[in-house]
Parts: structure tokens; sequence; C-alpha cells
């Protein structure tokens, strides 16, 4: 599932401010695992009880496909730019709190 980089490129697409922000605090990456590990945690979820074969994929494609789609309508959504919510969302990438400079010293 190519989800990083239809999630990055509805990004750059729908929220462009955010897309910039991420890039210019340098919290893209960041961002993008967690919405990457997000959507195979919800794939999982939605194929659990669905036979596997023995690569571990779904027997049935139809289900692997469809959990995929899924997966991309409930995951890629934005909020409008002019929602404050794009900077809560960038300080959150912060694992010590909110990004910010460094001290000058």
């Amino acid at each position: 599932m190519e989800f990083k980089l239809a999630y990055l490129n509805a990004m750059r697409d729908q929220a462009p401010k955010m897309f910039n922000e991420l890039r210019r605090t340098g919290a893209m990456d960041v961002h993008l695992q967690k919405k990457g590990e997000e959507a195979m945690r919800l794939r999982d979820e939605l194929l659990a009880n669905e036979p596997k074969g023995p690569s571990g994929l779904p027997k049935n494609l139809t289900a692997q496909r469809l959990a995929e789609e899924i997966v991309f309508k409930q995951l890629i959504e934005f909020p409008p730019d002019d929602e404050p919510d794009d900077e809560a969302e960038i300080e959150s990438l912060g694992e010590d709190g909110p990004l910010t400079a460094p001290p000058a010293y």
C-alpha cells in the first residue's frame, strides 16, 4: 500500500500551509511515519478476520483493496487551511513538547 506518497501529495494539494510548515520545521518525516503507521494499523484491523495466504496477505484481494480504499478515505483528510488546527498538529509532533527554535547563543 503506497499510503505515504498519496498522503503527501494530497496534503500538498489540500493543505499547502500544513505541508509547508511541516517542511519548514523539519517535522515532515515524523508526521509521515506516524500517518503511515496509523494507515497500516487501520488496514490490519479491517483485515483481521480475513483468511491469510503464506505471504501474510489476505487471500481475498477484493477485501484487501476495499480495506485500502477505506484507509485512504478515512486518513487522507485535511482541515481547511484557514483553521488553526494545522499548527496544533505540527506542534504535537515534537516528542518533548512543541517544536521551538533552539536558543540563540
